[in-house]
Order: C-alpha cells, then sequence, then structure tokens
C-alpha cells in the first residue's frame, strides 16, 4: 500500500484537475457568479445532485476506490471545518491509478470545481465530525457515479 502525503491547496498546484477558489478571500469570485446564472438555463433539463456529506475521521485513512463524472464538473464547498479531499488525474476510461492519487487540505470558504473525468474521493475531516456541500450535474448514465478501485493498491493518508 503507497504512503499519500497531504498538500496544500493553491490555484496552481490544483490546476490539473480544476479550479480552485477561496470565497472568503477571492474576488474573482463575484464576476463568476453572474456567468453560473446566465448559463444555467442550458443546463437545467439535466439531473443536477446537490448534496450535504458528514464526515469524520481518526488519524488516517485508505484510497481503495473513486469515482469520476464524464460529462460534468463537480462542486465542493468546505462546511465549517477542514477537510481532505483526495484526487487523480488518471485515465478516466480506466481505473484511478495509484501512483496519480494526490490529497489537498482544503479549509472553509475553499471551494473547488473538479474537472469532467477526474477521480475522486469522498472527503474526509482532519479531526471530529463535519461536513461539506457538493453540487454536480450528469447524463444519467449509472457509470457517472460508479466507484472502482484503485489500481493497483490503495493509498493510505496519515494526518
Amino acid at each position: 500500500m503507497k504512503n499519500g502525503s497531504i498538500c496544500r491547496i493553491g490555484k496552481e498546484v490544483f490546476r490539473p484537475y480544476g479550479e480552485y477558489y477561496n470565497i472568503k478571500e477571492d474576488n474573482e469570485i463575484s464576476s463568476k457568479s453572474y456567468h453560473a446564472y446566465q448559463t444555467a438555463t442550458d443546463i437545467i433539463t439535466r439531473p443536477l445532485k446537490l448534496g450535504i456529506t458528514k464526515c469524520s475521521n481518526e488519524k488516517s485513512f485508505v484510497i481503495d476506490s473513486m469515482e469520476r463524472h464524464l460529462s460534468s464538473e463537480e462542486v465542493q464547498i468546505v462546511g465549517n471545518k477542514p477537510i481532505i479531499l483526495s484526487v487523480a488525474d488518471s485515465d478516466p476510461s480506466g481505473n484511478p491509478r495509484t501512483e496519480d492519487v494526490v490529497s489537498f487540505l482544503l479549509q472553509p470558504g475553499d471551494v473547488i470545481v473538479l474537472k469532467p473525468g477526474i477521480w475522486h474521493d469522498a472527503c474526509h475531516s482532519t479531526g471530529g465530525e463535519t461536513m461539506y456541500y457538493f453540487l454536480s450535474l450528469t447524463n444519467g448514465e449509472p457509470s457517472e457515479t460508479a466507484w472502482l478501485s484503485v489500481k493497483p493498491d490503495p493509498v493510505s493518508v496519515e494526518l
């Protein structure tokens, strides 16, 4: 089993996986919100998933499977405590690869937008119980939300 590490998130380091924003500090968000409203009418006919995921954690976790969405982006918004997001830029038509798994520390106020096809795990708390929010569109295909094994081995992450 590979031992993973936790990276500090930022716009440049996260760019291969999608977009990163800090709504407490980022002035770019206000101009994007108008664009999002403007394009919402183009996608409103697709199934929309809005969720709140509660997570808790001890001192470590194992990433043994991940999901990806081929037809859409996924937005994740940090709740009231820091969380760990694990992603992989592996071939979306195969399985997530052990060597591609990267974990990021996200703080309250952080928002990420995953590119279509980016593998991701459910987020993990850095301690105690917390929650995060997600928003995704889907084409309704079951493969869009299928969880596949990390190959060849899972990744263990220590806090």
